[in-house]
């Protein structure tokens, strides 16, 4: 049985009166005995892993993933979604001939319990260190429906042969109470969908099923099209999302490419036909372990034990990101008006008023990560009014693009408070400096997970000495140039021409030179904690 827990309020499994365990607990011993299997086929201990996710797992689904594997006692190397695995494993086995321009490949997969699709570029591209052309694997869009799998299909045929049983034996009691009953009931109906994806009718048939009565009947594949009639249009949505979301058109896609066992369905084969307006649909994917193999492939080419083919992936952020915060209202003076708190105000999750005055801010709210950003990244949002510990936050921005019923099953949009510490220590011993403002630099790594890297002041010093100049130079450069404004994203210099430089170069003898020096204020690790609320 199951239950809630007062303490977290998440689900809990009743072993015995004494014994409850946590869906993650539960979660950590299937992947500890994963492990143990690995371990022993590979005749080698197994400590570290890559992980796969669904590509439409949030922040704290992913953050959950990463609990197990703490449980179960592994490393979890990189969170990787299952639809960019396979596309990895495409690129690496069917070795695809590449050139600059993109091959648009869409992958479907309809599994147990979702259907996803995934539009993939393959092209080479520039490395921008070496500038060697790499074959790259890029995502660019992706559509999903949770709860639209294979299983739901199952369920409903188990119901329907529980149907047949009643009206075949009308005497006999209730066989949808029998819970043995209707378990051998389910395991039948798996082995008739699958029979019936090739073949147009079967019978089904299953031994004592209950009160010693055999049970034997026929079923047809138009039987399985009347009582999957309402899921079938269901299955075009995640297509058309993942192809709009892609910001192309139809007639690009080069090749439809299936995994998950549901796509063995014929009629599931004729919705996706359809909705990518295909001729023809590619199933050369090994559906049981296409995913683990790209997987794979991606720990191989992070070790450095082995060598592998240069593939790079470039995965993408499945839902944006916004970074909020109060910004400061100045007086004439140039400092923090203050106003009486009103019965109007209302206390919001950026903090809470415990004084009769409020320092008068506007809330600011800027989206710093879009859909579709590509990942891993690292952005930075500056802060030019503050000279005191403040705080932001950041949380999921606008899901608007999400249905009613996916809003519904995302769960909460705030993601973490993060309070900066230590400011007007760090001005007090910088008095005699220019302040450019504190920069946050905020990370979306390759797990699709955000986090705060780093927070820190800036500074400019007027330096003498010409020979510093250099180290000017490069700093600004990493620092990065213009903001947009108070919580400004960094936007990179644009390179200069070079009758500019030598311009600059003449006018900078003439002048004194400002050198930056950057303060760090905290770093994730020496947080407090970044606060997190529901």
């Amino acid at each position: 049985s199951s239950g809630i827990t007062q303490s977290t309020g998440t689900v809990v499994f009743r072993h015995d009166d004494s014994t409850f365990y946590s869906v993650e607990e539960l979660l950590a011993m299937q992947m500890e005995n994963a492990v143990a299997m690995a371990s022993a086929h590979g005749e080698a201990a197994v400590s570290k892993i890559i992980l796969l996710v669904p590509p439409f797992f949030n922040q704290r689904e992913r953050e959950a993933m990463l609990n197990i594997a703490e449980i179960a006692g592994v490393q979890v190397m990189q969170l990787m979604t299952t639809n960019s695995a396979v596309a990895l494993q495409y690129a690496v086995f069917r070795n695809p001939k590449l050139t600059e321009k993109p091959m648009i490949v869409l992958f479907a997969n309809v599994g147990s319990q979702f259907t996803s699709a995934t539009v993939v570029s393959y092209s080479l591209q520039k490395d921008k260190i070496s500038g060697d052309k790499i074959p790259t694997v890029q995502v660019l869009g992706t559509g999903y429906d949770r709860s639209l799998g294979g299983f739901e299909m199952d369920l409903r045929l188990r119901d329907h042969l529980a149907q047949q049983f009643k009206a075949k034996y009308p005497k006999l009691s209730d066989i949808t109470k029998n819970q043995r009953a209707m378990q051998k009931l389910l395991k039948e109906a798996k082995k008739v969908k699958t029979v019936l994806s090739a073949n147009t009718e079967t019978k089904a048939q299953v031994e004592t099923l209950h009160e010693d009565t055999d049970f034997r009947v026929k079923v047809t594949r138009d039987d399985l099209i009347k009582l999957f009639a309402d899921l079938y249009p269901r299955f075009a949505v995640p297509f058309e999302t993942a192809i709009t979301t892609a910001g192309i058109s139809k007639v690009e896609i080069e090749q439809v490419v299936l995994f998950g066992a549901g796509t063995r369905v014929p009629k599931i084969q004729e919705e996706i036909l359809k909705v990518t307006e295909q001729t023809v649909l590619h199933k050369y994917i090994n559906t049981d372990e296409a995913a683990a193999m790209g997987a794979a492939f991606m720990a191989a080419s992070t070790s450095s034990v082995f060598r592998t083919k240069e593939i790079k992936l470039k995965d993408a952020n499945p839902f944006p990101f916004n970074v909020a915060f109060f910004k400061l209202v100045l007086n004439e003076e140039g400092k923090a008006r203050n106003r009486r708190l009103n019965k109007t105000d209302k206390l919001t999750f950026v903090g809470m008023y415990n004084t009769s005055e409020i320092t008068e801010s506007k809330l600011i709210d800027k989206e710093l990560y879009y859909r579709n950003n590509a990942l891993p990244q690292k952005k930075a949002m500056t802060y030019t009014k503050f000279t005191d510990n403040f705080h932001f936050n950041v949380s999921y921005g606008d899901l608007s693009f999400l249905s009613e019923k996916q809003e519904s099953e995302f769960g909460t949009r705030p993601l973490m408070m993060v309070h900066v510490k230590g400011v007007q220590d760090v001005f007090n011993a910088h008095h005699d400096k220019h302040s450019k403002g504190i920069k946050a630099h905020i990370l979306v790594d390759e797990s699709g997970l955000i986090s705060v890297d780093s927070v820190e002041a800036i500074f400019e010093t007027k330096v003498a000495n010409k020979t510093e100049s250099g180290l000017w130079d490069s700093v600004s450069n990493f620092f990065g140039g213009t903001t947009d404004g108070e919580g400004g994203e960094e936007k990179k210099e644009e390179t200069k021409v070079e009758g500019e430089k030598k311009k600059e170069e003449e006018e900078e003898k003439k002048q004194e030179e400002k050198k930056p020096e950057n303060v760090r204020l905290f770093s994730v690790g020496n947080l407090e904690a970044p606060h997190c609320f529901a």
